[in-house]
């Protein structure tokens, strides 16, 4: 799978962060109705659109100032 991608709970602290197309990153979970999408690519697209890729192949477009709940994976220090 993404290896890349995955973290462990001891070097990285999982915080809850609101996203858009414009500050999503790979590597955060998106909440799509109790379900995590797991963001393993992204892709500009005209119109302030960002494509969204999932671990499982799934594919969404969001727009600039769409508003998203995510979970974060962040580097402990």
């Amino acid at each position: 799978m993404h290896e890349d991608l995955v973290t462990s709970n001891k070097t990285h602290w999982y915080v809850a962060v609101q996203v858009t197309g414009e500050t999503v990153r790979r590597g955060d979970i998106i909440d799509l109705g109790g379900r995590g999408f797991g963001v393993v690519d992204t892709l500009d697209a005209p119109d302030n659109v960002r494509w969204l890729r999932s671990r499982t192949g799934e594919t969404m477009a969001v727009h600039a100032t769409t508003r998203l709940s995510a979970v974060r994976a962040v580097k402990r220090r």
